[in-house]
């Protein structure tokens, strides 16, 4: 795969959809193919005008915060087709199939996060000595510039999520090394929404600076700190939206308490977020309604399944094509979920029509065996997990149990649980008299928490496969001779107290 990155070339990808190859001619000959082009792009850019820049404050009405008001320059930059194109790619890709109501989008997500922000900056207070402790709003540590630039990240930080959301993403990075971050940073600085931005006072390289955690400034830092950790208003906004509109309730937490005990401090010349030692009970309901989330939504076998054959399916349909990284790039920040099924169907690969057809009817794989991680011995665990970056090494792993590829699908799952993260978070304690930063490791309160999330640690990671239902008993019995269980070691106590089991 050609690894060059053209800009111009994407941005005429992105705008027509036409291979690169054919783009390359058409600007070479300069003829009727290149009109049609020149054509296209107009009419693009024809609906496009249709808008005008937005001159007043506008509601929009969420059903997970209420109404949230948004400023001109944010309904400017939701109005760019790069934003609007997050109404059609929905939050949690096919888990619909299995919870229908579960058909929210990135769009609503985006906003709900900036809404977060914008809330932060009102309720979060913010302390500079903490041995003489006088805690005052975080709006006094923000410049009005740097409210508008953590809103707009807040509002920027899925922009470039590829259809299916997070779905097709193992596919994306194992062909062509490209994450739904590098998608959203090109099209910060790339496209038509770099000159809304540019048009509102706000630096594209800075704001993709917050977004990849690469920044020097210390305030720019905290923003990125409330956007990307374990405990981040990302987090916070989707976990109650999923667990809303899927029905799941296990993601049910009191946000509010979690934002009214956050602090930031200043220490060794770093801003931090801490917590209170009084709020730990509200996270422990957001660190437990997460880890819930994963066991009953996230990681649900058929939700898994759908999300299997999909990302598959892309895979295949990208080496089909034999995709550059500027098609990529300008196709999968173009399609919406209706335009990657489509083209998933329009592949001359038969189990690629297939999974694509399976998904469209219901017609899921079914799963044959499910093991935990832990039951493979130390060798076949680290080779199992290193297939969760190196495709083929997972298909060679299917073709140990099949025939053909498509027939079966190993799946890995390994979600990152935070638990080595969150033993670090900064917790207050103290008094009027001024107050010490403690890791919660270190706090008697946090003991049962991190227990609980140790445990998750060993239980939730399994290698699942699955298959038509026709062939399960062939496949489940070369799985078992393929990949045989080790005996359980005995039960032992780490330096914590915590058990293995």
């Amino acid at each position: 795969m050609k690894d060059a990155i053209e800009i111009d070339v994407i941005r005429l990808i992105r705008l027509t959809g036409i291979r690169e190859e054919n783009i390359r001619r058409a600007i070479k000959e300069k003829g009727k193919n290149w009109n049609k082009i020149q054509q296209s792009i107009a009419y693009h850019n024809k609906i496009l005008n249709l808008g005008e820049p937005h001159t007043r404050q506008k509601a929009i009405q969420d059903p997970i915060h209420g109404a949230i008001l948004l400023e001109p320059w944010e309904l400017d930059i939701i109005s760019s087709w790069e934003m609007l194109r997050l109404r059609y790619v929905k939050q949690l890709g096919p888990a619909h199939i299995v919870y229908p109501g579960a058909t929210h989008t990135r769009f609503e997500h985006c906003i709900g996060t900036s809404f977060l922000a914008q809330k932060c900056v009102r309720v979060v207070n913010y302390c500079e000595d903490l041995d003489e402790a006088c805690f005052v709003p975080l709006s006094r540590l923000l410049e009005p510039h740097h409210q508008k630039l953590f809103r707009i990240a807040a509002l920027l930080h899925d922009v470039g999520h590829p259809p299916t959301s997070h779905t097709i993403e193992f596919a994306l990075e194992n062909w062509a090394g490209l994450s739904h971050t590098d998608l959203g940073q090109f099209l910060i600085l790339n496209s038509g929404l770099t000159n809304v931005l540019c048009e509102n006072d706000i630096d594209p390289a800075t704001l993709v600076s917050i977004l990849k955690g690469d920044t020097k400034d210390p305030v720019l830092a905290l923003l990125t700190d409330f956007l990307d950790s374990p405990l981040d208003l990302d987090k916070t906004d989707y976990l109650i939206r999923d667990a809303h509109f899927s029905g799941v309730e296990l993601g049910i937490f009191p946000a509010e308490r979690v934002l009214l005990t956050n602090r930031v401090i200043k220490n060794d010349g770093e801003y931090r977020r801490a917590f209170m030692l009084k709020a730990l009970h509200s996270l422990e309901s957001l660190i437990l309604s997460r880890s819930w989330m994963f066991a009953d939504l996230y990681l649900h076998h058929a939700v898994r399944v759908a999300e299997a054959l999909t990302s598959k399916a892309t895979y295949y349909r990208m080496k089909e094509e034999d995709l550059t990284k500027n098609e990529c790039i300008g196709l999968f920040t173009r399609m919406t979920d209706a335009d990657l099924y489509r083209w998933l169907s329009e592949s001359d690969i038969d189990f690629v029509k297939e999974y694509a057809a399976r998904i469209r009817y219901r017609r899921l794989f079914k799963v044959v065996t499910s093991r935990p991680i832990a039951s493979f011995d130390e060798d076949t665990r680290d080779f199992l997990l290193s297939t969760l970056h190196d495709v083929d090494a997972l298909t060679k792993v299917e073709l140990e149990l099949v025939d053909d590829v498509g027939q079966v699908i190993v799946d890995v799952v390994n979600p990152i649980l935070g638990e080595d993260f969150l033993r670090n978070i900064p917790i207050l304690v103290g008094g009027m008299r001024g107050f010490d930063v403690v890791p919660l490791s270190e706090t008697e309160e946090g003991r049962p928490l991190l227990q609980a999330l140790r445990q998750q640690k060993r239980t939730i990671p399994a290698v699942r496969i699955y298959s038509d239902p026709l062939i399960a008993t062939e496949v489940r019995s070369k799985f078992e001779k393929e990949f045989p269980s080790e005996k359980q070691p005995p039960y032992r106590e780490d330096d914590y107290g915590f058990s293995d089991y």
